[in-house]
C-alpha cells in the first residue's frame, strides 16, 4: 500500500514537473500574441525606361546584386544623339536670327532717335517685336537641346537603390518601351515583415512593441524586431458589387464567427548578414506586448510545433 502511494506520488510529481517545464517553455507564446501567418516584404522598384529603343548593353544577370548607380541596361543612343546634333544646329540658327533681329532693332531705335520722321513708331515696334520673337525662339531651341541631351542620358537605365535584380527577362536586342517597366529591383534596405494576426489578439499590440520573427527558412535563428504599425482596414467580401449591381452577401452560420486577420507591420532590427531575406517567404511573428525597450533580450526560437 505504501509502495502504491509512493508510486502515485512520484508519478504525480513527474507530471507536475513536466507540466511546469512545458508551461515555462511555452510561456512567451501563451501570454503574447503570435501568428504563423507572416511574410517577408520589401519595396520592389519597377525600373522603367524614359525612352524607347533596342537594348544594346545588358551587363546584369538575374538575381544579381547591384549598387545604386550601377548600369542595368543601355538603349541604343544613336537616334537620340542625332537629335542632339539637330537641336544644336537649330539653336545656332536661332541665335544667328536673334542676333540679326537685335541689330535691326538697334538700328531702328538709333534712326528713330536721330530723326523721328525717318521711321514711324509702328515700324520701330515691328522691329522690336521681331527681336523678341527671335530671342524667344532661342529659348525654345535651348529647351529642345536640353531635352535631346536628357534623352541621351535616359538611354542608360541605372539602379536607383542597392538591391537585387529579380525575374530578369530582358535580352540584348529586346525593345525597351518608354514608361513601361522593364525589370524589378528589390531594395535591400527596405525589408520588413507583415504578420497577419487574428483580430481578437491585437487588442494590446501597440507600435513600438518588441517583436520576435522566426523565418521558416531559418527556424533556429529568431530575428529581433519592433512593431511599426497596425493596419487600419482590410477588404471585405460582403457588400461588394455583384449581379445587377446588387451587393453580394455570403451566408454565415450564427454560431461560427471567424476572426479576421489584421496586418501588423514589423520592422527588423539589424538582421544578421548571414540570413538572407527573400520577399514572400514565410515567417512566424510573436509580439511582446508592453515591452518597448530597445535592449535586446535572448528569446528561444519558436517551437517547431508553433512554426
Amino acid at each position: 500500500m505504501a509502495n502504491s502511494k509512493l508510486k502515485l506520488f512520484t508519478t504525480g510529481a513527474v507530471i507536475l514537473v513536466a507540466a511546469g517545464i512545458v508551461v515555462a517553455k511555452y510561456w512567451y507564446y501563451l501570454t503574447n500574441p503570435w501568428t504563423r501567418d507572416g511574410q517577408v516584404r520589401a519595396q520592389v522598384i519597377q525600373m522603367t525606361p524614359r525612352v524607347s529603343g533596342p537594348i544594346v548593353d545588358l551587363p546584369i544577370q538575374d538575381n544579381q546584386f547591384v549598387k545604386a548607380g550601377d548600369l542595368l541596361f543601355k538603349i541604343d543612343p544613336r537616334t537620340f544623339q542625332a537629335a542632339v546634333n539637330q537641336a544644336e544646329s537649330e539653336l545656332q540658327q536661332a541665335q544667328v536670327k536673334a542676333k540679326d533681329a537685335k541689330e535691326e532693332a538697334d538700328r531702328a531705335r538709333s534712326i528713330r532717335r536721330r530723326d523721328r520722321g525717318a521711321m514711324s513708331v509702328q515700324q520701330l515696334e515691328r522691329k522690336e517685336n521681331d527681336q523678341r520673337a527671335a530671342e524667344a525662339a532661342v529659348l525654345g531651341a535651348e529647351a529642345a537641346l536640353q531635352q535631346a541631351k536628357l534623352n541621351v542620358e535616359f538611354t542608360e537605365v541605372k539602379a536607383s537603390v542597392d538591391g537585387y535584380v529579380t525575374n530578369l527577362n530582358l535580352r540584348l536586342g529586346s525593345q525597351a518601351v518608354a514608361n513601361q517597366p522593364a525589370l524589378a529591383l528589390i531594395d535591400v534596405d527596405s525589408y520588413w515583415v507583415h504578420g497577419f494576426f487574428r483580430e481578437d489578439r491585437i487588442g494590446d499590440v501597440q507600435p513600438g512593441d518588441r517583436a520576435i520573427v522566426t523565418l521558416m527558412t531559418y527556424p533556429d535563428r529568431p530575428l529581433e524586431g519592433k512593431v511599426d504599425s497596425l493596419g487600419w482596414g482590410i477588404a471585405q467580401d460582403d457588400g461588394s458589387t455583384g449581379y445587377n449591381l446588387l451587393p453580394s452577401i455570403n451566408a454565415t452560420f450564427e454560431w461560427i464567427r471567424l476572426a479576421q486577420r489584421v496586418p501588423v507591420r514589423v520592422h527588423l532590427i539589424d538582421p544578421p548578414k548571414d540570413i538572407p531575406l527573400r520577399v514572400g517567404t514565410t515567417a512566424s511573428v510573436m509580439v511582446m506586448t508592453g515591452d518597448n525597450s530597445s535592449a535586446a533580450k535572448p528569446v528561444p526560437p519558436l517551437p517547431r510545433a508553433l512554426q
